[in-house]
């Protein structure tokens, strides 16, 4: 009968340890979810994460009670029996006694730590937010029940917290990195796809990217010449192989709005047009290039605009983006027309042929980089701008420099505009980042 009560005391014990486990390692955002949808447990659970003296207070009371007699209970059933056998063995009383003590107190001990902690608290992390819920309540009954003697516990653990100088421990707020971290946690695992990570950490750096990092650059936009006759615009809109075209007399300082190949394509079928066709233009839309691509994606959402074209702050077009555009900055997976269009393509040798125009964030991404060369500082959008800022200088054709393990190899150019880079890892760079499964990289 002994026995069975040490051991049930045990297992009280281990209901203290695995509730605050549970509580302990439940995560908030699950609790706030069940409890909004009137889940009992879970609104439970939230009260306790957010007294811990009381919650602390209860188990610490809880724990301390039952140790206690545990220690009371195996000392009064073993320690005289064990005392006798030890005397009869020839021991001194003194000593039988504080060798009987000892053992007792040593096995009740061992027992209370493997099953009312060890064993208990591995249990109260399998499941935490369940085994909370399932506890949470009773625990609270108990802290009621004892609100005297967790009132005189909590008070006195404030106390000497405020003589210490110790501030109340802070609600905690999740943080950009935690949720990274969690991210990158659920792809190790497998709860999480590749693909599905890429999207959400490309969503979550979007308020950070400037417009300049996400846009087609001027030197790369195609433009219709209001002053060129509808035959001939129509012609180089049909080879450009766009949608959506500025429409621009003279040159891009000179916007006069946007329109679409298939108002074009009417216009021509209907005739007599020929020379007006730009006055059906749709207006410009202009936005500064210090807005973020989330604070662009909200204007897109709210406003049915088709094109807009970024100005710096004297004025100039300096590039222009569609939604198709923020699209790319969050999948990064959306395919060219053409292989030799694509940011990143492998090569046999296992270097990377690279595009000059590849968003800085997504050549540190694709090639699994750390972090980039003052990177915080803004200085360059670009893999090309990144070149530059490394080499001090303009680079041609042959010229290379080295970033973070990385020989960068000018391959082509477009005027001065690096059009293309060869990256190849460096002896003690470690080994190269492996394509996607589906053999393709991010796409532009």
């Amino acid at each position: 009968m002994d026995v069975l009560l040490i051991l049930l005391l045990a297992l009280l014990s281990g209901l203290f340890s695995m509730t605050e486990m549970a509580v302990v390692s439940s995560r908030r955002a699950r609790l706030e979810l069940a409890a909004g949808e009137g889940d009992r447990g879970a609104q439970a659970v939230l009260r306790l994460q957010d007294n811990p003296t009381l919650f602390f207070s209860t188990i610490q009371m809880g724990n301390t009670t039952v140790a206690l007699l545990n220690g009371i209970v195996g000392e009064g059933a073993f320690g005289d029996g064990l005392a006798a056998a030890l005397q009869d063995a020839g021991l001194p009383h003194g000593a039988a006694h504080a060798v009987a003590t000892t053992v007792v107190v040593a096995a009740v001990t061992y027992l209370t730590i493997v099953i009312g902690e060890l064993v208990a608290k591995r249990i109260g992390q399998t499941a935490p937010e369940a085994i909370a819920r399932w506890m949470a309540r009773p625990l609270l009954v108990l802290a009621t029940a004892a609100k005297p003697a967790v009132w005189l516990l909590a008070a006195s653990t404030n106390t000497i917290l405020r003589v210490a100088g110790i501030p109340p421990l802070p609600r905690h707020e999740v943080t950009i990195e935690e949720i990274q971290a969690q991210l990158a946690h659920g792809v190790r695992s497998g709860t999480i796809e590749h693909d599905e990570h890429r999207m959400v950490r490309n969503v979550l750096a979007l308020d950070e990217r400037q417009l300049g990092s996400l846009m087609v650059p001027r030197a790369e936009i195609d433009w219709l010449d209001a002053g060129e006759p509808l035959s001939a615009v129509l012609l180089r809109a049909r080879e450009g192989g766009h949608s959506w075209y500025p429409v621009c007399r003279g040159g891009l300082d000179d916007v006069q709005g946007v329109v679409h190949l298939s108002h074009l394509i009417a216009l021509d079928e209907a005739g007599g047009r020929e020379h007006d066709w730009h006055r059906d233009a749709q207006p410009a839309v202009f936005v500064p290039e210090t807005l973020s691509g989330l604070e662009l994606l909200e204007q897109f959402r709210v406003r049915a605009m088709r094109m807009v074209f970024v100005v710096d702050e004297y004025g100039e077009v300096q590039g222009l983006l569609t939604p198709l555009d923020l699209l790319e900055a969050i999948t990064g997976e959306l395919s060219p027309e053409e292989p030799h269009d694509a940011w990143a393509t492998p090569q046999p040798d296992g270097s990377w042929l690279l595009d000059g125009a590849m968003p800085a964030h997504e050549f540190k991404a694709r090639l699994e980089i750390a972090e980039l060369p003052d990177e915080e500082r803004d200085l360059y959008a670009t893999l090309a701008g990144l070149m530059q800022t490394v080499a001090g200088t303009l680079l041609a054709v042959g010229d290379a420099v080295e970033v973070a393990g990385w020989r960068l190899t000018v391959v082509s150019m477009q005027g001065r505009r690096i059009d293309r880079v060869r990256a190849e890892r460096l002896a003690d760079g470690g080994p190269a980042p492996a394509p996607d499964p589906d053999g393709h990289t991010a796409s532009p």
